[in-house]
């Protein structure tokens, strides 16, 4: 505000902090073009609460593999596409392809290949990791997308993180991203854990804002009226914070380990 820059970099979690700072209800930054953003994906309401200040942003998606930058949204579309993570660049080749190797049909999720000269030629002294990501000349990301008929990009995850259910696909981040609309929610994540009768299930671990706390049935409610009953997930979670891992984003290993823990104490207890 004071130095009246023009663009700003950063990733979700800087954002997240700078909208819950004290005095963000008068700032103005009537100079600032956008806001570029990656790392991990931006929940809607970050969105809407810089868009009500003017403040469009350009969300794109890479990884080290390849580059890193794959994709960006144009700024004008940052509300009407809001969640998309835009185009793919001019050199990049992709694919989308669901689990019997036949390439997706629009709006079909299927894991993210790519292909071109920002490529990896290969993990060092790794050829274990090179035949599990490579088919030939295309990069296997393990990151699940959709392409809308528009051709519009979307994750729908990582694909090490889907779970089943009851013989259902269920996709973390879809759940994540109902979850974050509702106003007490500051963040969510959602993890699959075991569950004798289905199989996998879900659990859900929240942040909520200090002045608008929520409880797992009003969440639960709050899915059921957005969300498949097999999506809805199964166990609710409220801790002070969500661990990050080095990258700032949020560590879903540790958040299984935690549940995994809770579910030996309780157990432990009920003996």
């Amino acid at each position: 505000e004071k130095s009246g820059s023009t663009l700003f970099m950063a990733v979700p979690t800087m954002l997240k902090m700078l909208g819950e700072a004290k005095g963000f209800s008068n700032l103005k930054l009537p100079n600032m073009r956008y806001f570029i953003v990656g790392g991990e994906a931006l929940p809607l309401p970050v969105i809407e609460a810089w868009d009500e200040k003017g403040i469009p942003i350009r969300q794109g998606y890479g990884l080290t593999e390849v580059g890193p930058n794959v994709t960006s949204l144009h700024q004008d579309d940052a509300v009407q596409k809001r969640g998309s993570i835009g185009f793919f660049n001019f050199y990049i080749d992709y694919r989308v392809v669901n689990d019997s190797g036949i390439d997706c049909t629009p709006n079909e999720v299927g894991e993210l290949y790519l292909k071109g000269p920002n490529v990896t030629p290969g993990y060092w002294q790794n050829p274990e990791a090179n035949e599990k990501n490579f088919l030939g000349a295309w990069f296997k990301t393990g990151d699940l997308v959709r392409i809308d008929q528009e051709g519009y990009v979307y994750v729908a995850g990582r694909k090490k993180e889907m779970y089943i259910s009851g013989g259902e696909n269920v996709y973390p981040r879809e759940v994540e991203k109902v979850l974050q609309e509702h106003p007490a929610v500051a963040e969510a994540a959602v993890v699959g854990v075991p569950d004798e009768k289905w199989g996998e299930s879900g659990a859900a671990f929240v942040t909520t804002r200090k002045d608008d706390p929520t409880d797992e049935s009003t969440l639960a409610e709050f899915a059921a009226e957005r969300l498949a009953k097999f999506k809805i997930p199964k166990y609710f979670f409220f801790p002070e914070a969500l661990p990050l891992n080095s990258t700032g984003k949020i560590d879903k290993k540790k958040l299984l380990e935690i549940y995994t823990n809770q579910q030996k104490s309780s157990n432990h207890e009920n003996v």
